[in-house]
C-alpha cells in the first residue's frame, strides 16, 4: 500500500500530526510486508489466513485515509475548530487500524517461530544418483521432461556432475531470478515438435495412424500454443477415447471441452507449484490479469501503469516504479508465466500475454484472495457518459444498479448516488458497497449541439482512461482537487474525431500525478496563478499532447519528466510560432525520450537537453542542427526521423563520430535522395528502419560493415533501395557474418532466395 498526503496542506501543528501519523501507519505497513516477502516460502494455510485479515486491515487503513484526505479538501472553508475534531477523529480511526495490524503482525511471527523446528525436516524432493540419465522422485517413479526428451541427459548431467546424490528442485522458469549465469533456456514447441508429442502420447507411435482424423488432430495440437504438460493432458483424453472424426471435431472446436477432466485438474496443481513459488510481491501481478479477458494482448506501457496505480509495487531504492515494474515484468516472463508476444527493434516486449492454463490457475487463485478491495482503476466513455454501461469498467454486460456515498465540493453534504456496474467489476471489490464518489459535470457539443452530462469517480481512483468522440469541456473543475491520489491520466479520441480538449488548470494540483497520455487532441492548461505552485516530482510521462506552451514555470514544474510527445498545428509567423518556447526544453535535465511534431520554423527554436536517449523528430529539421546532434546528444540511442527532408537537393554527408551511441535508426516519408556515410559514423548501430523511402536510391554498402548491426527493416519502399538490401545482406552472409537479417514489409528474406 501506498500512501501520500496533499502536498498544499501548509505546515500547522495539526498538519504536522497528521503527516506523523500516516507516516506511522506507512512504516507499520512496510515493515509487515517486508516480513511476509521473507517468509513467504514458508507459509502455511493458517499464516495465509493472517495474511488475508492483514490485507483487510491495510485496505481499512487506506480506506481511512482517503476519507479523510478528501473531506478535508471539501472542508478546507470550515472553522479551525471543525478541523482540529476531524483530525482527532483520524487519528483514532488509525490508532484503531494499526493495533488490528500489530496484533496481527504478533500472532503471524509466533506462529513462524512455532513452525520454525519443522523447515529443517523437509521431504526430498528429487534425488538423483550421480551420471545416472533418470530422474527419480521420492515415490521411486521414473520421470521425464515432457515433450524435451532429449534434453534431459543434458541437463541431469549438468546437476550431478562432481557430487553424489545431489538433491534438486523441479522449478520450471526460475533460472534467471536464481541468479544463474547460463540458465537453461528451452522454448515452446513448434508446430511440427507438438505434432510429434501429441502423437506419441495419443497413439503410442509416430504419426496417425488414422488419415480422417490427421487434419483434426494437427488442429488441436495446435490449439495448444505449444506447451507441452497441455499437449500431454488432452493427448491422453484422446488417447482413452473413442477415436471417431465426429468427437474429434467436438474437440477440435472446443478444446476447452477437457478443461473437467481429472487430468486437466492435475494439470492445473503441476502448475500452481510456479505460482506457489514466486515471491510475495510477484503474485498480485500475476492475479491482476484475472481483469482481462481471455486470449488478451496488453501493452506493457500501459500494464506496468495499472501496476503502479493498484499499488502492487514495492520501491527500490534508486529506481523509478516504472523501472521496477519493468523488472517485476521481466521476473514474470523469465519464470515461463508470462508470454512475450511481440518485441520493440531494440529487443524490449512491446506486448505480453498469458497462457489459457496459466489463465484458468490464475482465475482459480484471484478467488481465493481477493485482494483488490477498492477500486482505483476506471474507464470512460464520455460520448454516452457511461449510460447503459458499467461506471469502472464501461462495459455494457450483466448490469445492475447499486447506490454509493457521493461527497460534494465545498460542503459537509453526502448524497446517495445511483451507478450501474457489471457482475465482473462487483465480484472484483469486496468493497465496493464503501465506495464514495465525486461527480464531474461535462459539456458535449456534437452537430452544432450541446448537452451537459455526468461522471462520477471514485475518489480513491488513481488511473482514468476517457474515450471520447466529441468535443467536451468540463463545467466542474473544482471538483477534480478530490481526486487527490490520481496518478495516471489518459484520453483517447475516436480516429476520426478532430475535436481538441483543453484541460482545466486544476490539474496542476495534483501532486500524485506520473502519467499523462492525450493523444495529440488534449491542450494543457497554461500554468494557474499561484503563490504557492506544486512541484510535480512524481510526473514522469506527458505524451501526445497539442498546441501546449513550453514556458519556464510549466517545465519547471515537472523536474523530473522523463518521457514528453508533443505537436503543433497550425499557425502563422514568428510571433504565433514563438508562443510555445521550445528553446526552454533544454531546462528537462532529466529528460530521456522526447517526440515532437512541427512545422520548420518551430523546429528552428528547439534546444535539446544531452539527457536525451530517444528523439523523434516529425517534420523538417535544419541541417545545421542535424550535423550537431550526436554532438549535443551524447546518450542518444534511438532516432526517428519521419517526413525529414535534410538538405537542399536531398543529400545526407555525415562525419566522424556524430552518432556515437545510437542503436535503431529509423527514416520513415522523407524526401532523401543520396546518404553518404561510414560505418564509423555509426559504430554501435543495431538496427537500421526505413520506411515510405520512395526516393532513396540505395543503402550505403559500408552500412553492412558495422559490426553490431542485426537487422535491417524496409517497409514499402522502392526496388532499387531493396536490391541494394538484399545485396548488403548476401555479401554479409557470403564473408560468414550470417547474423545480419533483412525484413522487407515485415517478411524474412532468406538469402539465395532470389
Amino acid at each position: 500500500m501506498q500512501l501520500c498526503v496533499p502536498c498544499r496542506m501548509s505546515l500547522t501543528i495539526s498538519s504536522i500530526l497528521l503527516v506523523c501519523v500516516i507516516m506511522s501507519l506507512q512504516e507499520n505497513v512496510q515493515a509487515l510486508l517486508d516480513f511476509l516477502e521473507a517468509h513467504s516460502q514458508r507459509i502455511s494455510e493458517e499464516i495465509e489466513d493472517l495474511g488475508r485479515q492483514i490485507a483487510d486491515a491495510a485496505a481499512e487503513a487506506e480506506e481511512v485515509v482517503d476519507r479523510h484526505v478528501v473531506d478535508q479538501l471539501r472542508d478546507r472553508s470550515q472553522e479551525e475548530t471543525h478541523c482540529v475534531a476531524a483530525l482527532s477523529c483520524f487519528c483514532q480511526d488509525t490508532d484503531n487500524v494499526i493495533g488490528k495490524i500489530d496484533s496481527l503482525a504478533k500472532e503471524l511471527m509466533m506462529m513462524v517461530k512455532e513452525k520454525s523446528g519443522d523447515i529443517q525436516e523437509e521431504q526430498r524432493i528429487v534425488s538423483v544418483p550421480v551420471r545416472s540419465a533418470e530422474v527419480h522422485l521420492s515415490s521411486g517413479k521414473k520421470s521425464i521432461m515432457v515433450g524435451f526428451e532429449e534434453h534431459l541427459e543434458r541437463i541431469v548431467d549438468k546437476l550431478t556432475r562432481g557430487e553424489l546424490d545431489l538433491q534438486i528442485l523441479p522449478i520450471v522458469g526460475m533460472g534467471v531470478s536464481l541468479g544463474s549465469q547460463e540458465p537453461y533456456s528451452i522454448d515452446f514447441l513448434n508446430e511440427e515438435k507438438s505434432w510429434d508429442l501429441f502423437c506419441q502420447e495419443t497413439f503410442a507411435q509416430e504419426g496417425c495412424p488414422y488419415p480422417e482424423l490427421e487434419k483434426i488432430g494437427k488442429n488441436i495440437a495446435k490449439s495448444c500454443d505449444g506447451l507441452p504438460l497441455t499437449i500431454v493432458v488432452i493427448g491422453g483424453l484422446l488417447a482413452n477415447s473413442n477415436m471417431t472424426r465426429e468427437y474429434w471435431e467436438s474437440i477440435s472446436e472446443n478444446v476447452n471441452a477437457f478443461r473437467n477432466s481429472k487430468d486437466y485438474e492435475r494439470c492445473l496443481q503441476i502448475s500452481s507449484l510456479s505460482y506457489n513459488s514466486l515471491p510475495i510481491h510477484l503474485k498480485p501481478c500475476f492475479l491482476y490479469m484475472r481483469v482481462f479477458r481471455e486470449d488478451s494482448k496488453l501493452r506493457v506501457s500501459k500494464l506496468t501503469k495499472l501496476w503502479i496505480a493498484e499499488g502492487f509495487l514495492k520501491p527500490i531504492r534508486g529506481k523509478s516504479l516504472e523501472e521496477v515494474a519493468e523488472k517485476y515484468l521481466r521476473e514474470l516472463i523469465d519464470r515461463n508465466l508470462f508470454l512475450s508476444l511481440t518485441f520493440g527493434y531494440d529487443g524490449s516486449t512491446k506486448t505480453c500475454g498469458m497462457h489459457d492454463l496459466l489463465r484458468d490457475l490464475c482465475l482459480r487463485e484471484y478467488e481465493k484472495q481477493h485482494f483488490i478491495y477498492a477500486p482505483k482503476v476506471q474507464f470512460v466513455h464520455v460520448d454516452s457518459v457511461n449510460r447503459y454501461k458499467c461506471f469502472l469498467c464501461g462495459l455494457g454486460t450483466a448490469l445492475q444498479k447499486i447506490d454509493l456515498n457521493e461527497v460534494h465540493d465545498a460542503s459537509q453534504l453526502t448524497s446517495i448516488a445511483s451507478v450501474l456496474v457489471c457482475d465482473t467489476c462487483k465480484n472484483m471489490y469486496p468493497s465496493l458497497n464503501k465506495t464514495r464518489l465525486v461527480r464531474v459535470r461535462l459539456l458535449h457539443k456534437y452537430s452544432d449541439k450541446s448537452f451537459e452530462g455526468e461522471i462520477l469517480h471514485p475518489t480513491s481512483l488513481r488511473y482514468l482512461e476517457v474515450k471520447y468522440f466529441f468535443y467536451f469541456e468540463f463545467l466542474s473543475p473544482s471538483t477534480i482537487a478530490l481526486l487527490w491520489n490520481q496518478e495516471s491520466f489518459s484520453f483517447l479520441s475516436s480516429i476520426v474525431s478532430k475535436n481538441t480538449v483543453v484541460l482545466p488548470s486544476e490539474i496542476w494540483g495534483m501532486p500524485q500525478l506520473r502519467h499523462f497520455l492525450g493523444y495529440s487532441l488534449v491542450i494543457l492548461p497554461d500554468e494557474a496563478v499561484s503563490q504557492d505552485p506544486i512541484i510535480m516530482e512524481n510526473l514522469h510521462m506527458v505524451s501526445n499532447i497539442r498546441n501546449s506552451r513550453c514556458t519556464k514555470e510549466i517545465l519547471e514544474r515537472m523536474p523530473n519528466l522523463k518521457q514528453l510527445g508533443i505537436s503543433f498545428h497550425g499557425g502563422n509567423g514568428e510571433t504565433k510560432w514563438g508562443f510555445y518556447y521550445l528553446h526552454n526544453f533544454v531546462r528537462l535535465q532529466n529528460l530521456e525520450s522526447l517526440s515532437i511534431k512541427a512545422n520548420d520554423f518551430l523546429l528552428k527554436k528547439l534546444t535539446l537537453p544531452a539527457s536525451l536517449k530517444e528523439l523523434c523528430l516529425d517534420g523538417y529539421f535544419p541541417s545545421t542542427n542535424m550535423k550537431t546532434i550526436g554532438w549535443v546528444l551524447p546518450n542518444l540511442e534511438t532516432l526517428k526521423l519521419s517526413n525529414y527532408n535534410p538538405y537542399k537537393g536531398g543529400e545526407w554527408n555525415q562525419f566522424d563520430g556524430e552518432f556515437p551511441r545510437l542503436k535503431v535508426l529509423e527514416i520513415s516519408r522523407s524526401r532523401l535522395k543520396w546518404w553518404r556515410t561510414e560505418n564509423i559514423h555509426f559504430p554501435n548501430l543495431e538496427n537500421l528502419i526505413l520506411s515510405y523511402m520512395l526516393e532513396l536510391d540505395h543503402i550505403p554498402a559500408v552500412i553492412g560493415d558495422i559490426p553490431t548491426l542485426h537487422s535491417i527493416h524496409l517497409n514499402h519502399c522502392n526496388d532499387s533501395l531493396i536490391e541494394s538490401a538484399m545485396q548488403i545482406v548476401e555479401e554479409q552472409h557470403d564473408n560468414g557474418n550470417e547474423s545480419l537479417q533483412l525484413y522487407i514489409n515485415e517478411v524474412k528474406y532468406q538469402v539465395g532466395s532470389c
